[in-house]
C-alpha cells in the first residue's frame, strides 16, 4: 500500500510540474535562468530578452522590429536582430519591466522582480496580439460602366451591419447608368453605403505615413490621384476624412488595398466586373513610437476600364502610450 501511495504522489507531482511549466511558458514575462558573473560591474546586472509573437515572422521587407521598454519607469528603445533577442544592462535590485511592440500588441508589464548583483539573466517576453474594436466608417461603393446595365452586389461584412443606405436586404440589386448613377426601387443614388463595428488586428504593413496637419489634404489628393479616383470620388473621400484627420497636429496613416480589405468584408458582384478596386484608410494621432511603422509608398493605379467597382472606407486606430 505504501508503494502504491508513493507512486500516486510522484505521478501527481510530475503532472503538477508539467502543468506548471505549461503555465509558465504562457506568462508574458519571466526569467528562466540566472548565473553569477563577477566580470559585470558591482551594482549592475545583465538581462538577455528573448521576444516572441506570432506576428514577428510576418514583418514585411524593409521593417525593423522595434521594442519600446522601460526599467523602473526609465524609457528606452530596442532594435531587434533577426533572432528577436537583445541584451540590456541595468542596476541590480528591485525592478519592474514594461514592454510594448506597437499598436496591435498588448503591453507586457512584469511584477516587481529582484535582479541580483553581478548576474546574467535569461528572460522570455511573450507578446499577445490585441484585437481592437473599430468602427468601419463609411465604406461606400461606386459603380462605373460605359453602358447601362442591370447589376446585383452582395456585401459580406465580418460583423453585422450597423447601417446601410439604401436599405440592404440580402443584396443590392438595380440599374447602373453610364453617368455612374445607381437606381434601386425607382430611387437614384451616387453610391451604396454601409458601415459596421468590427474587431481588427493591427500588423506591420506594406505602407505607413507620418503626415502633418498642413499636409493632410495635399497628401490625400496626391495618393487618390495616383489610384485613379475621379474628381467626385476624391471630393467625397477628402470632405469626409479631411476634418477627422486635421483634428490632430499630425497623424499616422495606412492604406489597405484589394484583398487586404477582405478582413472587413467581401464583395460579390454580377455581372463580373473588369475590376473590383478597394481602398481602406486607417489613421491614428501621431506619437513618436509609431516611427518604426512608417513605410512611405505610392498607391498603385486602379483599373477603371469597362464595368468596374470602387469601394473606399476607413477607421481610426487607438494610439497607445507606453
Amino acid at each position: 500500500m505504501k508503494m502504491v501511495c508513493l507512486f500516486l504522489i510522484l505521478t501527481g507531482f510530475t503532472f503538477a510540474a508539467k502543468a506548471g511549466d505549461q503555465l509558465k511558458s504562457l506568462q508574458p514575462f519571466y526569467i528562466y535562468k540566472t548565473t553569477k558573473n563577477t566580470a559585470i560591474k558591482p551594482g549592475k546586472a545583465k538581462v538577455t530578452l528573448h521576444f516572441n509573437s506570432p506576428n514577428f515572422t510576418d514583418i514585411p521587407t524593409g521593417y525593423q522590429t522595434i521594442i519600446y521598454y522601460s526599467v523602473n519607469e526609465m524609457e528606452e528603445t530596442l532594435v531587434l536582430d533577426p533572432s528577436f533577442t537583445a541584451t540590456i544592462e541595468l542596476p541590480a535590485g528591485k525592478t519592474v519591466f514594461k514592454f510594448w511592440a506597437g499598436p496591435g500588441y498588448d503591453e507586457v508589464i512584469s511584477d516587481t522582480i529582484q535582479i541580483e548583483d553581478q548576474t546574467e539573466n535569461e528572460a522570455k517576453v511573450n507578446f499577445e496580439s490585441e484585437n481592437m474594436l473599430i468602427e468601419v466608417d463609411k465604406p461606400v461603393i461606386y459603380l462605373q460602366s460605359p453602358v447601362k446595365l442591370e447589376f446585383s452586389i452582395r456585401v459580406n461584412p465580418t460583423n453585422d451591419f450597423t447601417f446601410t443606405y439604401p436599405a440592404y436586404k440580402d443584396q443590392w440589386k438595380g440599374t447602373l447608368y453610364s453617368t455612374g448613377e445607381i437606381e434601386i426601387n425607382n430611387q437614384k443614388y451616387p453610391y451604396l453605403f454601409w458601415d459596421s463595428k468590427q474587431e481588427f488586428k493591427f500588423n506591420k504593413h506594406s505602407n505607413g505615413y507620418h503626415v502633418s496637419k498642413a499636409e493632410v489634404i495635399p497628401f490625400l489628393e496626391k495618393q487618390l490621384s495616383n489610384a485613379h479616383l475621379t474628381s467626385a470620388e476624391k471630393a467625397d473621400f477628402i470632405t469626409f476624412w479631411g476634418p477627422r484627420l486635421t483634428q490632430y497636429e499630425s497623424v499616422f496613416i495606412q492604406f489597405y488595398l484589394q484583398e487586404d480589405c477582405d478582413q472587413f468584408a467581401s464583395l460579390e458582384c454580377e455581372p463580373k466586373p473588369t475590376a473590383i478596386n478597394r481602398l481602406y484608410m486607417a489613421f491614428s494621432e501621431w506619437n513618436d513610437k509609431l516611427e518604426s511603422f512608417t513605410h512611405p509608398a505610392e498607391l498603385p493605379a486602379f483599373k477603371r476600364e469597362g464595368f468596374n467597382v470602387l469601394e473606399w472606407g476607413g477607421f481610426e486606430l487607438k494610439s497607445i502610450e507606453l
